[in-house]
């Protein structure tokens, strides 16, 4: 069923559309996140939503309890923070036209992105089409920003296992730039990106399709 549409529009003029944990300004990049999961009794009453970007949402919920380091989101402070910042927003409001209305996109949904394009590399297939590289800029920079580490195991494996096959079939479509085209090499190595593409083909999506159903699972 889901939060009533009229209560949720309420509750982000009440918020002015912020992330209640992070408090920046998303615009249309902002989700309704049950602050009690549903699947541990959490019911669809506008008292258990939360707003949040989609970055604080993949954190809420992508965590790996066996990290390490760090500590997971409880429902007690998720609670602490929507009401602390809808406070603030109704009792100094003149604060927030001063404050930056910047949208950012977080290290995830960046990547989120990348991999779309990167599906639509994967998908070239034929001899004219090859030579274009899959792009890891967004990759590194989860992985300097520790957004992949802390993930669950079964997103971060996939992530993971797809930019090896990209990065590793980038390394062969660098080495073909440098072949006489129409060599035994050129063939050779042309056959072999094509046979990578169709398989990451897969790969690719089958990663989008569990990070978009993990960031979105709770809207």
């Amino acid at each position: 069923m889901g939060f009533k549409r009229e209560e949720v529009s309420v509750l982000l003029a009440q918020c002015h559309r912020r992330c209640c944990i992070c408090h920046k300004f998303c615009g249309v990049k902002i989700e309704t996140d049950h602050i009690v999961p549903k699947e541990e009794s959490g019911d669809d009453s506008i008292s258990n939503a939360i707003p949040v970007c989609f970055e604080c949402h993949a954190e809420i919920h992508g965590y790996n309890d066996k990290h390490p380091r760090g500590r997971k989101f409880l429902p007690d402070e998720l609670r602490l923070h929507k009401e602390q910042w809808i406070t603030f927003c109704t009792e100094r409001p003149q604060l927030l036209l001063e404050a930056s209305h910047a949208i950012g996109v977080g290290p995830l949904q960046a990547l989120i992105d990348e991999l779309q394009f990167n599906r639509v590399v994967a998908g070239k297939y034929q001899i004219e089409e090859l030579g274009c590289m899959y792009h890891i800029t967004q990759f590194n920079r989860s992985i300097n920003d520790g957004a992949i580490a802390i993930l669950k195991e079964d997103i971060r494996d996939a992530i993971l296992i797809a930019y090896y096959e990209m990065d590793a079939t980038n390394s062969i479509v660098a080495a073909l730039w440098h072949q006489p085209k129409g060599s035994n090499s050129w063939n050779v190595m042309a056959n072999n990106i094509q046979a990578r593409n169709r398989k990451l083909v897969g790969i690719i999506e089958g990663t989008i399709g569990q990070m978009l159903k993990f960031l979105g699972k709770e809207q």
